[in-house]
């Protein structure tokens, strides 16, 4: 792939020499200017979580459904509420989007049926989480398109697609410039401070057995970018979402522990002072145990980078005027 795009290159600059040599022939022999045409770029191809090069519409959607509530808040970041028909059971924000029909229950049930009869023409989800429908749905004929979202750039990326795929690409251009400068300077607030070692928790409803966030994720990043240290950075087992035991937590012995699944999954600190052995942890005996806004935490779309003002502020008080933002509980 790399030999064709330079390849390419180099012909395109041959392509535009010889453009330069016709020209100044032309000026010699009739004293005349030559008028130069750029050759227009050759558009990204996009593609989605399966590797599938993403179509987009002639015209734009009016009848859109979200799968998904990353999705969803996408949707709404982009001003496009009038044109979402249905969304998923866990969106809950923006509140406009809530009063829509469901089109999934709480066990990630999707009524296929009720989102044929809607009509949409264009249904989005994000990470693969509904694989199942998505094959589904679009043998039924209707445009899935399913967006890579485990990173902070892939989650900047799958805004400005979406821009595309509704067109609305000025709006998305100019969110992910907002956001890419929110992450800048919370960046710079906290260059310089002592960097701590963190566990950013992200399920526990099997005792004894935390899902944490590992290498290769958006919530090993938020940690990067807040200046933080991920005691399980270089674990990157089950797709970036290690299941560890509590003998490996206690061996990394993180300064912190930031809890971000809902407390019925284990998301009480009450609840981890209480665990076996965890009283040996330094963020335990510190008593450095949080809990974070789950929806900003664990939802890849334009709120994460509220997720990381809280991690960023928690973790570095003394680099930011004022108490911790209401909404980061």
């Amino acid at each position: 792939m790399s030999i064709l795009v330079i390849s390419r290159r180099l012909f395109l600059c041959l392509l535009g020499l010889s453009f330069l040599l016709l020209a100044a022939c032309g000026q010699g022999q009739s004293g005349g200017s030559a008028v130069q045409s750029s050759p227009t770029p050759t558009p990204t191809v996009v593609r989605d979580i399966y590797g599938t090069p993403v179509v987009f519409p002639k015209t734009a959607p009016q009848r859109l459904i979200s799968l998904v509530p990353s999705m969803s808040e996408i949707l709404a970041a982009l001003h496009l509420e009038s044109r979402v028909v249905a969304v998923d059971y866990y969106t809950d924000y923006p509140a406009q989007l809530t009063r829509l029909p469901r089109i999934s229950d709480a066990n990630g049930n999707y009524n296929v049926e009720r989102i044929v009869a809607l009509h949409p023409d264009l249904v989005l989800s994000s990470g693969g989480l509904t694989e199942k429908y998505d094959a589904q749905l679009a043998r039924l004929g209707l445009h899935v398109v399913d967006l890579p979202d485990n990173t902070i750039a892939l989650m900047l990326a799958e805004i400005q697609t979406v821009g595309r795929l509704t067109f609305t690409e000025s709006t998305a251009n100019a969110l992910v410039k907002q956001l890419q400068q929110r992450i800048a300077q919370i960046r710079q607030a906290v260059k310089g401070t002592t960097p701590p070692t963190v566990m950013l928790e992200a399920d526990d409803s099997t005792p004894g057995k935390p899902y944490v966030f590992g290498g290769g994720t958006f919530g090993d990043e938020l940690l990067q970018d807040a200046n933080a240290i991920n005691v399980f950075h270089n674990n990157t087992s089950n797709g970036g979402y290690p299941q560890v035991t509590d003998e490996a937590v206690i061996r990394a012995n993180p300064q912190y522990i930031i809890l971000t699944e809902d407390p019925r999954y284990g998301g009480d600190p009450q609840l981890v002072y209480r665990r076996p052995n965890w009283n040996q942890i330094t963020a335990v005996k510190l008593h450095h145990v949080y809990h974070l806004n789950t929806d900003l935490m664990q939802r890849p779309g334009p709120r994460l980078v509220d997720g990381l003002q809280c991690l960023a502020q928690l973790l570095h008080p003394q680099s930011f005027s004022g108490s911790l933002p209401a909404y980061c509980q």
